[in-house]
């Protein structure tokens, strides 16, 4: 969504709002998302998920103008891509049925008139008349109980997408999403708005403070004057914030960004799920178009307007530059941890430090076949070493013994030529431990 007089569509759809390109890559992220979602919780074993709920509660009219003619909104875009999913998976899976319901919200009632309008154009007509999509006028806030007890009442999975202009969704909302266990969401953290409010921490401004339990946050906000620590330091309170007050395990961002300079606001996914995070490490590194530890030295994937993938013919050295960076420093990640808590499974490996990367399973698959292939690691599978290229969630993953023991932060940074052009060849964040516990262990096997 965005300000009232850029962002507005009348109930016959005659006047539709323009599409920014920065709102295109946001539906991008999340159309991808909500296809892998439905083919990973659906295509898992012979069974898969049988019910999934989906809110969408900023929804909008539905429609925007484009250059090249109209561009579906993301409650459109959110129909089709479980559809697709669901094809997908019916694919190897003929007789999977799905229970897919759809709960749409916006406080305008030509906005949500609107929508009804599209939705009928779009061919979703029957979801209207079977109840299976429900289109609901007044704030999400307001809707937010009903929303959750319709998620109770169901049952399975549930996907919460919250795109508001403003800092309209708070700690206290995440939690209670969160708290029906199988649900995430991915919302719209508008930084620039933030920012204002943070320049003036008055009076009339403490209710926003209590409201979004955030008093005890940003407190040192003034003491960041080089621009590019400020920009790193918003993002790791926003999710010290999330991860703390509303209680969330897992957390992701993707930065927008209108220039080459600044975060013009972030698109937020949280979970209690590792499985979860991964399906949304894969759809944000198909949409990034910035180059590792971009401008302000943070570990961060995200798109810059000025750089629109379509037209930027240099997008694909940048993702080979970053996947050889990333699996760099993956790599000595993952040897530290070995190096500090000993032999470990896989699962618990990857569980315990994927907050402190932007890595996708795959990247973390190549960092220990590298480290393998240097001799610096060995993978033990059902009490027998291993030279298999697809680590699995139980293999073992130690030290080689042979090793003499080495100072990380020193000797293993300063490895010999040949070691470090091996890695080069081989084809973003504060630290964060998370230990993980069983359960969680558990849905990784997803």
């Amino acid at each position: 969504m965005s300000k009232e007089n850029n962002c507005y569509w009348s109930a016959d759809g005659s006047h539709l709002p323009n599409v920014h390109a920065h709102t295109k890559v946001k539906h991008r992220v999340l159309e991808n998302y909500v296809q892998n979602w439905i083919e990973t919780l659906t295509g898992h074993g012979a069974h898969g998920a049988k019910t999934v709920t989906l809110i969408d509660g900023f929804c909008g009219g539905g429609m925007y103008k484009d250059a090249d003619g109209l561009w579906e909104g993301s409650s459109i875009r959110m129909l089709q891509k479980v559809q697709e999913g669901l094809d997908n998976v019916r694919l190897r899976k003929p007789w999977h049925e799905l229970d897919a319901e759809f709960i749409f919200i916006d406080n305008k009632k030509a906005h949500t008139k609107c929508l009804e309008l599209q939705l009928k154009d779009a061919g979703f007509e029957h979801l209207l008349v079977n109840g299976k999509c429900k289109i609901l006028t007044g704030r999400f806030e307001k809707h937010l109980e009903y929303c959750l007890n319709r998620v109770k009442e169901r049952g399975g999975y549930s996907f919460f997408f919250l795109d508001p202009f403003g800092l309209d969704i708070s700690p206290s909302i995440v939690r209670e999403i969160l708290r029906l266990g199988r649900s995430e969401v991915l919302f719209n953290h508008m930084l620039s708005g933030l920012v204002r409010i943070l320049k003036r921490r008055e009076d009339r401004y403490k209710n926003f403070f209590e409201d979004f339990e955030a008093d005890e946050y940003y407190r040192d906000i003034a003491d960041q004057d080089d621009f590019r620590l400020k920009q790193a330091y918003l993002r790791n309170e926003a999710l010290n914030i999330f991860r703390t007050e509303g209680e969330a395990k897992f957390a992701h961002t993707f930065a927008l960004m209108s220039n080459p300079k600044s975060v013009l606001y972030y698109l937020i996914h949280l979970s209690g799920n590792p499985t979860a995070l991964s399906v949304m490490r894969n759809t944000t590194w198909l949409q990034n178009n910035l180059e590792y530890q971009f401008h302000y030295g943070v570990y961060g994937l995200g798109y810059r307007t000025l750089d629109d993938i379509a037209n930027n013919l240099t997008i694909y050295n940048i993702e080979e530059q970053n996947v050889r960076l990333c699996v760099d420093r993956l790599a000595n990640q993952l040897m530290e941890f070995i190096t500090e808590e000993g032999d470990t499974a896989f699962n618990k490996l990857y569980c315990s430090t994927i907050q402190e990367n932007p890595a996708t399973k795959q990247l973390y698959f190549q960092a220990i076949n590298l480290l393998q292939d240097e001799g610096d690691l060995i993978a033990f599978r059902e009490g027998k070493h291993t030279d298999s290229r697809r680590i699995e969630n139980k293999d073992i993953i130690k030290r080689a013994r042979f090793k003499q023991t080495f100072l990380l932060d020193n000797q293993y940074k300063q490895k010999s030529a040949k070691q470090k052009k091996s890695r080069v060849n081989s084809q973003k964040s504060e630290k964060v431990i998370v230990i993980p516990d069983q359960e969680q262990l558990k849905l990784l096997d997803l």
